[in-house]
């Protein structure tokens, strides 16, 4: 991998990506600049010491909870994919895309490279994304093992600027984070776990509560930020499309529940809960394997859940709550994916000094927005947050207490706001559903190497939806969407 610091790496830079060579120095000086630091500072010290620096200057000081004029809270989570992956173009962050070399099982090179028009990743495996497989793609902190843990060349693959149709113009609209990291160097559901509850209950993979030893019959609810709002009184809901998370947490999870619909009717008529979660469509109408799921995981098609994405958060923004709110785009975990920037280790209930029981080891970074009048458009923030991170400021917002070591120890995200300037809730002009979603590949022909549907599917294959009397349906375009037809007519054109 290359380092502006090493001549003879940056030289190999300047070769082969002229343009990521030149905006990796620009990155280096701005964030000097940031840090109050001369710029040909940025040349010798470490890209890391820089970005620290940066981000304490960056910290706020926060409102306290009654005069913090933010009551109503979104989040979306959605499947899969790291910052460099998907944002490491952006000028002002701490990102890498062309340019970087990874060596496979065999010793052999190969180099980062863009992946468009592959939006699914079609003939590829799925990335490896597990405990084990993270901890191999670490390597022990020299971020190169990306390529040795079962991937292919699809793991190294990066989109950049103009290649997404919605997270690439709302980043740079509103504030983005260059070191947000997945809670957990794990697969999907325990990082959702922590989402929910700032920890995983001692799960490092997608079991559900009846394999586990000791909840059989679900997570318990009152470890979750549900059951801590619930006891204040907080007005509170988790959003499904298809398959509701929350029903890891037994009946009362379901409980809480109600169909995303409902999410666009309580924007539109100003009744958001205090706090929502949102999520996107982990199987689609038909499965994932043809491509038609909206939780951009391989191997659905990335541009059906920014379609989706882009409907959540223009609801958001056309309410009037949104005066008064703030709306977090952030995924599950990497996917699998290429990052450069080394995770961070935190505590946590089940600290351990061995990297291999430690999950205080958060994960490697991931895309992560806020959608707010009271942030800096177009800034990056260089603060470390987790999923923790969020569930802080909402305790801190509602007087909440901690929930586990891992969000009382979390740095509050709300020091990432601009409290001090006028907020801004103007509504900036994004890619609406229909001019983002297309027809996946798959459906045109091309085959794919998934072989079963998402782990979050189980819930409804194993009967565990069932036995909690939760009805489920398969998505529809008019369950998922606020104007199903334009999205349908996107999707199959009339000339088709």
């Amino acid at each position: 991998m290359d380092d502006l610091r090493d001549p003879a790496q940056a030289e190999r830079l300047e070769h082969v990506a002229p343009d990521e060579a030149m905006r990796r120095r620009e990155f280096l000086q701005r964030t000097a600049k940031t840090a109050g630091l001369a710029a040909g500072l940025a040349t010798v010290l470490d890209p890391s010491t820089l970005i620290a620096e940066a981000a304490k200057r960056q910290r706020v000081v926060l409102p306290s909870p009654k005069n913090m004029p933010i009551d109503t809270f979104v989040v979306l989570m959605m499947e899969n994919r790291s910052f460099d992956h998907y944002l490491g173009w952006m000028p002002k962050a701490d990102g890498r895309q062309a340019g970087l070399t990874y060596y496979d099982k065999e010793n052999k090179p190969h180099d980062t490279h863009r992946l468009t028009p592959d939006w699914q990743g079609c003939g590829h495996p799925d990335p490896d994304h597990s405990w084990d497989g993270g901890r191999g793609q670490l390597d022990g902190g020299k971020m190169d093992g990306f390529l040795k843990t079962g991937n292919d060349e699809f793991a190294i693959g990066y989109y950049a600027q103009g290649d997404l149709g919605f997270i690439q113009n709302v980043a740079p609209a509103f504030q983005t984070f260059d070191n947000f990291h997945c809670s957990l160097m794990a697969a999907t559901l325990p990082n959702r776990e922590y989402m929910h509850a700032a920890q995983s209950y001692g799960q490092i993979d997608n079991n559900l509560p009846p394999q586990t030893t000791a909840y059989k019959n679900g997570f318990p609810f009152e470890t979750t930020i549900w059951h801590a709002l619930e006891q204040k009184s907080v007005s509170h809901t988790y959003y499904y499309v298809d398959v509701p998370v929350s029903a890891l947490w037994g009946t009362s999870g379901v409980a809480i529940s109600q169909p995303v619909s409902d999410y666009y009717a309580a924007c539109a008529a100003g009744t958001l809960p205090s706090v929502s979660f949102v999520d996107p469509y982990f199987a689609g109408s038909v499965g994932e394997g043809p491509g038609a799921s909206g939780d951009e995981h391989p191997h659905g098609d990335v541009r059906m859940g920014q379609a989706y994405m882009a409907d959540v958060v223009h609801a958001f923004m056309e309410s009037p709550q949104f005066k008064r709110g703030a709306l977090f785009i952030v995924y599950d975990e990497w996917g699998g994916f290429y990052d450069h920037v080394v995770p961070k280790r935190v505590p946590d209930i089940r600290n351990d000094t061995d990297i291999n029981k430690d999950y205080g080891l958060m994960g490697f970074r991931i895309p992560a927005v806020v959608v707010s009048p009271y942030v800096k458009r177009g800034n990056v923030h260089h603060s470390t947050f987790g999923f923790e991170s969020i569930l802080k400021m909402i305790e801190y917002r509602f007087g909440l207490g901690p929930l586990t070591r891992r969000d009382a120890y979390a740095t509050n995200i709300a020091r990432a706001f601009d409290w001090r300037s006028k907020p801004n809730t103007s509504i900036p002009d994004l890619p609406r559903p229909e001019h983002v979603v297309s027809q996946p590949c798959s459906i045109g022909g091309t085959g794919q190497t998934r072989a079963s549907e998402h782990d979050v599917v189980d819930m409804v294959t194993s009967g565990w939806l069932d036995s909690l009397g939760f009805d489920y349906k398969p998505m529809s375009p008019a369950s998922a969407f606020r104007e199903p037809g334009k999205v349908v007519e996107a999707f199959v054109p009339a000339s088709s």
